[in-house]
């Protein structure tokens, strides 16, 4: 889906007026940041205040617009703030290309921060309740956030993403624990679990930078979460002919807590969701055995009913 330009945020800008738009309705919020238009969608009800916010950050392809249609987030509906920002071309997650240069020069970090500023300010969230989630690229920079901004979040939800090659994020000991979930597949061949190329060799034609291995990235999290060791269970096999098994791993002794969904044979894709029209031979197989969203909302209403 085509993203909106700048000169479409400009005049979005113009027509709200230099006084910010009420939040607590759903709607467009406009904002400028660092000389730039900067905009996101916002799910709320009306009149409402002190409430827990989440921040969805889209992927690489598509809008915040899209991702909100097929993401299913009910959190809304039950009291919470659901801001779904949008990047201007990509979000500066921390990739560089072959140049060492980053994808994204905008000031992304200062923008979260500033969203988060508004909405508190207005009365409709609770600073102490914000929490962060994105898919593949939107994973990454909710990976930044993780990594350099741990003081504005209270929990993150990475999905088909990994710590990309480039971002210096801070391990144990110093590092403050934060609730962390992750999901990803083993046959993911945008996002490689062992690291290296996004995309491999054949799914993009154009530099999209390098990520690490997933495992590495959970183990960084863990280490700061002070975790000695996990569990695994697997889910039941509610669809065999799917392609994939899911496990859920439940991290011990954290400091804070630490869950990773494993899905074996799943690919870039989101669980329970409908499979995307590109196919399975571009960004491989969809589990049907658990619902995503149903499993990452579960974490953060646990986290903000703490």
């Amino acid at each position: 889906m085509r993203r909106p330009s700048l000169a479409a945020l400009a005049t979005l800008l113009l027509l709200t007026g230099c006084a910010p738009s009420p939040a607590s309705e759903s709607g467009r919020l406009v904002m400028t940041h660092d000389n730039r238009a900067r905009a996101a969608i916002l799910d709320a009800a009306p009149g409402l205040t002190g409430a827990p916010l989440l921040i969805v950050l889209h992927g690489g392809i598509g809008s915040a617009a899209f991702l909100r249609r097929r993401a299913g987030v009910t959190l809304a509906a039950r009291g919470w703030a659901v801001a779904w920002p949008e990047a201007l071309d990509d979000w500066s997650d921390g990739r560089r290309d072959a140049d060492g240069l980053p994808f994204s020069a905008a000031d992304d970090v200062g923008f979260l921060r500033a969203l988060v500023d508004r909405l508190a300010a207005q009365g409709v969230v609770d600073r102490d309740r914000v929490f962060i989630a994105g898919p593949s690229i939107g994973g990454m920079m909710t990976l930044r956030m993780a990594c350099e901004a741990p003081d504005l979040i209270a929990g993150a939800v990475v999905a088909i993403a990994a710590l990309p090659e480039g971002l210096d994020c801070p391990g144990a000991p110093g590092a403050p624990a934060l609730p962390m979930l992750f999901l990803h597949g083993t046959a993911d061949r945008i996002a490689p679990p062992e690291g290296g190329r996004i995309g491999g060799d054949s799914v993009f034609v154009r530099d999209r930078g390098r990520v690490g291995a997933i495992a590495d990235t959970v183990a960084l999290f863990a280490a700061r979460n002070g975790c000695d060791g996990h569990d695994e269970t697997a889910l039941p096999d509610r669809d065999p002919d799917d392609g994939s098994r899911a496990f859920r791993r439940d991290y011990r002794g954290c400091a804070a807590p630490l869950i990773h969904y494993v899905v074996e044979g799943g690919g870039h894709t989101w669980p329970g969701a409908r499979a995307l029209r590109i196919g399975a031979a571009l960004v491989g197989a969809t589990n049907r055995d658990f619902s995503a969203t149903a499993a990452i909302e579960e974490f953060l209403t646990g986290l903000a009913d703490d």
